[in-house]
């Protein structure tokens, strides 16, 4: 791991640990509940759909997209992952890829909220 990157999660774990300890004192009193509530600036449907692509040796080496959908049914954004029995990754896609997985799989899916 670089120097930034480290930097980096160490800012996202202190900013996670900073938030936790917020929801904690929130679900221990009423009024911050309320008043964390009341201070959230909005919110989005997004659903995460897993798709399994196929492996010769599925014990051993799995790969796959998630398909990032919004409220619309559309495909917003995507990453490639894959595991073997000693590691994994995950990675998002990049625009030009995004577009080739939307052309094939936007209308593969249906999403419907009521």
């Amino acid at each position: 791991m670089e120097p930034s990157d480290e930097l980096y999660a160490e800012k996202v774990g202190e900013e996670l640990k900073s938030r936790m300890e917020w929801f904690k004192e929130a679900l221990k009193d009423d009024v911050k509940r309320e008043e964390l509530h009341e201070s959230i600036q909005g919110s989005e449907i997004l659903i995460r759909l897993e798709i399994f692509l196929p492996s010769d040796n599925p014990e051993n080496f799995v790969d796959g997209l998630y398909l990032y959908i919004d409220n619309s049914g559309k495909i917003v954004d995507a990453d490639y992952y894959f595991r073997d029995t000693c590691d994994g990754a995950i990675t998002r896609l990049g625009e030009d890829d995004l577009q080739i997985i939307k052309d094939l799989f936007q209308d593969s899916f249906s999403l419907e909220i009521e």
